[in-house]
């Protein structure tokens, strides 16, 4: 389908003029079971190709623009030339990676003209995690932004962090807001300081994923994530911006993701430098959270110092109640006394 379709769109650029150009018709809605099986294929494809180390065979796959957060912390890629340059320079073909996939999940949008992609993927024994938007263009399936972790043991990030080696990964990326995407900008910094509102959100969908930046730290469904933020919100998690929100729908305007580098705050642990990376749904004029990806690069000692600086956000407020009055000024209650009634005489035989 993938040939065909790519036949097509060249045919049709290479064939006869016309006046103007002809409005583009709305495509029609896909069955999302196809939709996800579809987009799932491309996925694999890409695999393929870097586990052979054909970089080149990727330019179809990628859309134009495409945007790449990650692994380290310069990678922030802008364009499908770019991101492919940046591949071609760490995939090696005279030692073809090994590319292994663990946790492969595929969510299509309402209409199937989009998804996005989740994976835990081995990659010549370094464990990486992947969050990916896709779109659906004239049946053609391409990544338009995704994101790429390494995930070290939390040991070893504690001892980095002691090192100030720990920075967000693609800190060069150009900030950029879509006006369509601007509701789930907002709502991806409301919640940095008030992280229930994220969590509420992904609590409610079965299919929703929250990815840490940690070895094995990948927690799914409604109940294990209720249960995270609530251990969250415990241990007054917050984050702070540590640079500006780029932020892009899909085409089909049913999929938005937003990103923005932060500073972590928690009771206990040392400040986290991360970047944050949420897929959004369209649910009627709002956009609902359903995959969160916080993912961390480890540099060289140093270059983590910057983020010391941030300021941790206050604590919330807890609600104010009334107080309560002095022991003394406790009004006693008052007991009601029932009237006595007087007894009537018990009637006898002699009584007429």
């Amino acid at each position: 389908m993938r040939t065909l379709s790519l036949l097509a769109i060249a045919c049709m650029a290479c064939g006869g003029g016309g006046k103007g150009t002809p409005e583009k018709p709305k495509q029609e809605a896909v069955d999302e079971g196809t939709a996800e099986k579809d987009a799932k294929g491309l996925i694999q494809e890409i695999y393929g190709s870097i586990s052979h180390a054909d970089t080149d065979g990727l330019m179809t796959l990628f859309a134009e623009p495409m945007v790449v957060y990650g692994p380290r912390k310069a990678d922030a890629h802008a364009t499908r030339a770019d991101a492919l340059v940046a591949l071609k320079a760490i995939v090696d073909p005279k030692k073809k990676p090994s590319l292994h996939s663990g946790q492969l999940t595929i969510v299509a949008s309402p209409g199937g003209r989009s998804a996005w992609a989740f994976d835990v993927v081995d990659v010549s024994g370094t464990a990486m995690t992947l969050t990916a938007v896709l779109s659906n263009a004239d049946d053609v399936w391409q990544v338009s932004a995704a994101t790429v972790a390494r995930t070290p043991t939390m040991k070893s990030v504690h001892e980095s962090l002691k090192k100030d080696a720990v920075v967000p990964p693609g800190m060069a990326a150009v900030a950029k807001i879509d006006a369509v995407a601007k509701g789930a900008a907002d709502k991806l910094t409301r919640g940095l300081n008030a992280q229930a509102l994220w969590g509420d959100e992904l609590a409610k969908r079965s299919d929703a994923v929250v990815i840490g930046p940690g070895s094995g730290d990948v927690t799914h469904g409604k109940a294990e994530i209720k249960k995270l933020f609530e251990k969250r919100n415990d241990a007054h998690v917050r984050e702070t911006a540590a640079g500006q929100v780029t932020a892009q729908a899909t085409a089909d305007g049913q999929l938005a993701w937003a990103t923005v580098p932060v500073v972590r705050f928690e009771d206990d642990t040392d400040p986290l430098p991360l970047r944050v990376f949420a897929v959004f749904e369209k649910t009627g004029s709002d956009w609902k959270m359903i995959a969160l990806q916080e993912s961390l690069a480890v540099d060289e000692p140093g270059v983590g110092t910057q983020y010391k600086t941030v300021i941790a956000p206050a604590l919330p407020k807890p609600p104010e109640t009334a107080p309560s009055p002095p022991a003394d000024e406790v009004a006693k209650p008052v007991k009601k006394h029932k009237k006595k009634q007087k007894k009537k005489p018990t009637p006898t035989d002699d009584d007429p």
